[in-house]
């Protein structure tokens, strides 16, 4: 097999990600003319077709999506050697990508940082925050080494590990001196009636429709509200406002508190979403096998699950 410019295991993941040359050669910052012959000389050496084209776009090949995987691991491991010498002149002999969401961690997953890096103080924990659409993504191309995601998530090919940590219990946001306040405890079938104050659904169109289903079941909210902010904070500004209930989620160590706002359970049974730790099943991370064995160790510790 001939050699291979490495830039071109960049270029072919761009082209597998757009699906179109146009696209990644704007992406890449070069001429879409030198894209193209750049990937026929990756094609040329690797001896197979990676990208099938005609009038419609570009595909992957069954050839590309398994040399699309490998070329992700590759570029991944020359980024992370790149960045060693830098990391070295510090003490640590390594890093561990942690993606989070925007709107924070959980505290059991903050403690499991807290825990990791007591125990290996030479690796630093790299925080990343991400909107939640974007968590799997980053585990699945090796841009994060393991991602503190609310299940269920997106399906991707292959998909993640998953291991819990803990839950949510879901309570309703309601406006101080509304009807619903009153109660200590809300039936789901009295937010039928309100306006419900959701985010944006296209964030993660999975989770919010499984958060409707445990909520209502297969009945169909009739009056939804959704927010363009993805911010919890404006949500629970417009609930303040009077202009609607809101729903979002607490743990047994976390007190909810906003201005203007109260919050309250649901009837029982009460409605729960997990989170927990996903990664990708070839992930090249030395460390991350340990940060998943504490992982565990902290759950168990409080509770959420037996130890392996």
């Amino acid at each position: 097999m001939a050699s291979v410019d490495f830039r071109q295991f960049r270029y072919f993941i761009a082209v597998a990600e757009e699906l179109h040359f146009g696209r990644a050669a704007e992406r890449l910052h070069i001429a879409q003319s030198g894209l193209s012959q750049q990937i026929l000389k990756l094609e040329r050496s690797a001896g197979v077709q990676l990208l099938s084209r005609d009038r419609r776009g570009v595909e992957l090949t069954d050839a590309g999506r398994v040399f699309l995987d490998h070329a992700r691991q590759a570029v991944e491991l020359a980024d992370r050697a790149m960045t060693s010498p830098h990391l070295a002149e510090r003490g640590k002999r390594g890093s561990l990508r942690v993606g989070t969401t925007i709107l924070g961690m959980p505290p059991m997953a903050g403690r499991l940082v807290q825990a990791f890096e007591a125990r290996f103080p030479d690796v630093e924990v790299d925080l990343r925050p991400r909107l939640i659409s974007e968590l799997i993504d980053g585990v699945s191309t090796y841009a994060l080494d393991v991602a503190v995601v609310i299940s269920p998530f997106k399906s991707v090919d292959p998909p993640p590990r998953y291991q819990q940590l803990g839950t949510y219990e879901l309570v309703a946001a309601i406006p101080e001196g509304h009807r619903l306040a009153k109660l200590e405890r809300v039936p789901r079938a009295e937010l039928l009636a309100e306006t419900l104050i959701e985010g944006p659904r296209n964030i993660n169109p999975v989770l919010t429709d499984h958060l409707h289903r445990i909520l209502f079941g297969e009945l169909e909210q009739p009056r939804r509200l959704e927010v363009v902010e993805v911010e919890e904070a404006r949500r629970l500004e417009l609930v303040a406002e009077g202009k609607g209930i809101g729903i979002t989620g607490t743990s047994p160590d976390v007190e909810r508190r906003a201005p203007g706002v109260v919050f309250r359970h649901f009837e029982e049974p009460a409605p729960f979403v997990d989170y927990g730790l996903a990664w990708s099943a070839t992930q090249t991370s030395p460390f991350l096998g340990s940060f998943i064995e504490i992982a565990r160790e902290v759950a168990a510790s409080e509770g959420q699950l037996q130890p392996a």
